[in-house]
């Protein structure tokens, strides 16, 4: 998954990696959405273009989309990076990382205690279930 070519190929055909998932641009529900395409990222293309934009410019086959899409994709990867190596310099947190990263990419809610999204009602049973070991 973390190839060279995975998020620039993505992001050519309009999938954004982001913290709550993936994210089709090409979706008509993002034809008038003011916000960013990732409201927890911090990258130049969330602070200054909007999900509606990025969508017109993959509509419009503007080569300016695949850029911007894959500016953020690489952002992403890079911050998930950045993430996993300051948890992996403390004891069992890398796994912890990992687990809570899967989990977030499937699902829609979130699980106290560890910033992941988990669409589970029994979150105290899982969030156990990720510490222990």
């Amino acid at each position: 998954m973390m190839d060279c070519v995975l998020p620039t190929r993505a992001a050519r055909h309009g999938l954004l990696f982001t913290s709550e998932g993936r994210l089709n641009i090409k979706g008509k529900r993002y034809a008038e959405d003011q916000g960013p395409p990732d409201p927890a990222c911090q990258c130049m293309v969330c602070r200054r273009y909007t999900r509606a934009y990025l969508r017109h410019l993959m509509q419009a086959g503007e080569a300016l989309s695949a850029t911007l899409n894959t500016i953020h994709n690489l952002a992403y990867y890079l911050g998930s990076w950045n993430a996993c190596g300051r948890a992996s310099t403390q004891k069992n947190e890398l796994e912890v990382f990992r687990r809570a990263a899967s989990l977030r990419r499937f699902y829609a809610t979130e699980v106290p205690g560890t910033g992941c999204r988990a669409a589970l009602t029994a979150t105290a049973n899982v969030t156990t279930a990720l510490t222990k070991e």
